[in-house]
């Protein structure tokens, strides 16, 4: 069975790549930055969700930037829609970070731990599944780079820069 949870989640990888693909070739945004994560904290656990177009993959809720919208404002519109969670205010900035086509993919991964409201039980049309877990112990299935983000977090890092 382990093995079966890791090829579904590398064929979720791909296919997640390949829908930030398309969303990269079809946007002609000059913003620097494209897409947020938000690592959101309650009481030592991290909140992760699971897209239905890549089921077998945990990542950090978040995703693009609309035009005339700053990354901090869609990290907190984000974080609703995929969450239901509303952010009262973000914690800081964890780093920014180059995806794999270079400076005109941005990422840059927040943190909050100040917001109310209730976690959506409903699936939508983009989140399957949100779920809690232990900050030092999160899933296998975890996307390596979002793991790598909370690390980062956990270990204090802030404004980093780097490849996502």
């Amino acid at each position: 069975m382990r093995t079966v949870r890791r090829v579904g989640m590398y064929l979720s990888l791909s296919v997640m790549s390949a829908v930030h693909a398309l969303r990269y070739w079809t946007d002609f945004r000059k913003s620097s930055i494209q897409g947020v994560r938000v690592i959101l904290i309650k009481d030592g656990h991290v909140l992760l969700v699971s897209h239905w177009y890549a089921p077998w993959t945990w990542t950090l809720p978040g995703g693009g930037v609309n035009k005339k919208e700053s990354p901090e404002d869609a990290a907190i519109r984000e974080t609703k829609e995929e969450t239901g969670l509303i952010i009262k205010s973000l914690g800081g900035e964890v780093g920014t970070y180059v995806g794999t086509w270079g400076r005109g993919d941005m990422v840059t991964v927040y943190y909050a731990n100040d917001f109310q409201g209730s976690l959506s039980l409903t699936t939508n049309i983009e989140i399957m599944a949100r779920r809690w877990f232990l900050i030092d112990s999160l899933p296998e299935e975890i996307s390596p780079s979002n793991r790598r983000r909370i690390e980062a977090y956990r270990n204090g890092l802030r404004h980093e820069a780097g490849k996502w």
